[in-house]
């Protein structure tokens, strides 16, 4: 399995990095701040995110009907929706599109779906320039790494580590502050809106009952790039449907509150269509690229379609202690962190991707920062359970499992002295990869049994 042995490698050596998990650390402490005053805004968080669950299963669950109707609505907006099955046919629509009105450039806002199709390659190939327009998507580029984050893709970049890679390029230099560098990017971008006659962004949400696009956004790019140029190409998984334009008012929010710890994002736009004669601003061609690249697969899998509800707001990302520790560049795909562990497998090959539902562990924490209430600790668990069920796991793997299931029936080792206990984690396989970074505390269990017993700890 070459993803699983990439997967190893990479993550031995980004556990090494302390440097990089420092600048993680403080800024997720910072982002854990601001979310907390955020959520004080809210009278019933707990219900609104039951409510934006709700909302999010109930397009997964009648996914084809509001398909159907959004596409209805878009075209007699003026709209055009195409179809894709896989990651080459929608990369092949979307070029025929610029071949056939003659376009040799195009601006491209942020979008992992635009990764995960290859849309950048496919444009080299076909000699067609993009230039991305997000200031954290070409910050990136200068560091020769693709986004793994799905809202904070400069997360574990300090603003120092920016200014040096943008130095000889923009004439960035240590006096610079960090207001200074997005108003310079800000008016570079600026002519590349101006000379830009085609523009590729992705979507927060597919309305069915308006036909309408939602973008949901801090930086603005996307607000330009789709009003600018004269044709826009909106890149869609078939997962962003949402029934009303009514349930904007429950998801935009705790978007906002759970991806930056804002009350609402600076910039929310909702393009209904091409622009109409009495309008002056936006696009004079509208295309709407629906892509299932194996969506399909996931929404096969009963327990774990509810897993297409996601946001994309990176919540679980920031508490997950792997995803921490190696990065969204160690798993070597576009998907990271706990959602993309349960996605990954089921949208390619899951034999080639099921270890990533072993790197994640099953832990409450992310049910509990999720805004739309996905369970993703039991769809961790459904995962490792369907793999086994495939009886596809070597006789290590299973010698291995048993080993653990002895060691955690035996009072006898688990009450071992921490030191014993490290040394076993650090010779078995995740030891190994992680290293140093494992470590158990100086207590046992009985003692910390007794201790809660009798009140003295909690």
């Amino acid at each position: 399995m070459e993803a699983e042995k990439i997967f190893k490698k990479l993550i031995a050596e980004n556990a090494k990095d302390t440097y990089r998990r420092q600048i993680f650390d403080d800024n997720v402490s910072r982002y854990d701040s601001s979310v907390h005053q955020a959520l004080m805004h809210y009278s019933n968080v707990e219900l609104a995110r039951k409510r934006a669950g709700s909302i999010r299963a109930k397009g997964i669950n009648g996914l084809e009907k509001y398909l159907i109707e959004f596409e209805a609505n878009m075209v007699s907006n003026g709209g055009k929706v195409l179809w894709a099955q896989d990651a080459e046919e929608a990369t092949t629509l979307i070029i025929n599109v610029l071949k056939s009105k003659r376009i040799s450039k195009v601006t491209r806002s942020f979008s992992l779906l635009a990764d995960e199709i290859g849309l950048s390659d496919a444009f080299n190939e076909e000699g067609i320039a993009c230039s991305d327009v997000n200031i954290g998507e070409y910050i990136l580029t200068h560091f020769n790494e693709d986004p793994r984050h799905p809202s904070s893709v400069l997360i574990s970049k300090r603003l120092s580590d920016i200014k040096e890679a943008l130095k000889n390029e923009d004439h960035i230099s240590s006096k610079h502050t960090a207001i200074d560098v997005i108003e310079y990017l800000r008016k570079k971008f600026k002519f590349e809106f101006k000379s830009s006659v085609a523009s590729v962004t992705g979507a927060n949400y597919l309305i069915a009952d308006t036909g309408s696009v939602c973008i949901s956004e801090n930086s603005g790019d996307a607000v330009l790039n789709s009003v600018i140029p004269d044709i826009h190409i909106v890149l869609a998984g078939i997962d962003k449907i949402i029934p009303s334009i009514v349930n904007l008012d429950t998801l935009l929010p705790l978007y906002a509150t759970y991806s930056t710890g804002e009350r609402m994002n600076a910039y929310n736009s909702l393009i209904n269509g091409p622009s109409r004669d009495s309008e002056v601003d936006g696009p004079g061609e509208l295309y709407v690229i629906l892509i299932d690249n194996g969506r399909s697969g996931v929404l096969e899998k009963k327990l774990q379609r509810r897993a297409l509800s996601c946001i994309d707001c990176g919540a679980c990302h920031n508490a997950c202690p792997v995803f921490r520790i190696i990065d969204g560049q160690g798993y070597g795909t576009t998907y990271t962190g706990p959602i993309g562990s349960v996605i990954t497998p089921w949208m390619n090959e899951p034999e080639e991707f099921i270890h990533l539902s072993y790197s994640s562990p099953a832990s409450a924490g992310y049910n509990d920062v999720c805004p739309v209430s996905i369970n993703l600790s039991q769809q961790l668990l459904y995962n490792r359970n369907d793999y086994m069920s495939l009886g596809n796991q070597s006789i290590l793997q299973r010698f291995t499992m048993e080993g653990w299931h002895r060691f955690l029936k035996s009072r006898k080792w688990m009450d071992a002295k921490p030191n014993w206990k490290n040394y076993l984690i650090r010779r078995l396989n995740g030891g190994r990869l992680l290293g140093s970074q494992i470590t158990l505390s100086d207590f046992n269990f009985k003692q910390l049994w007794e201790e809660r017993r009798e009140g003295k700890s909690i």
